[in-house]
């Protein structure tokens, strides 16, 4: 390990390890949210209603019944 990173530290010279952990937590929660978006159902279209058609007749008129 060559580069130089910048580590967070407190005025004592110790790693700042409230700021990672909360940082870890924050990064897990949008983690967390990012799934329970993908999983959550989508919106479905509106259907197309087309024009309405009288419903059909229980019974056929007495012309059309077979003999």
């Amino acid at each position: 390990m060559t580069e130089q990173t910048d580590i967070r530290t407190r005025a004592d010279g110790s790693i700042d390890t409230a700021h990672y952990m909360a940082r870890g937590r924050e990064m897990r929660s949008l983690a967390v949210w990012a799934v329970l978006e993908k999983l959550r159902p989508q919106p479905r279209m509106a259907r197309r209603t087309a024009a309405k058609t009288p419903p059909l007749p229980r019974s056929l008129p007495v012309a059309h019944r077979p003999a």
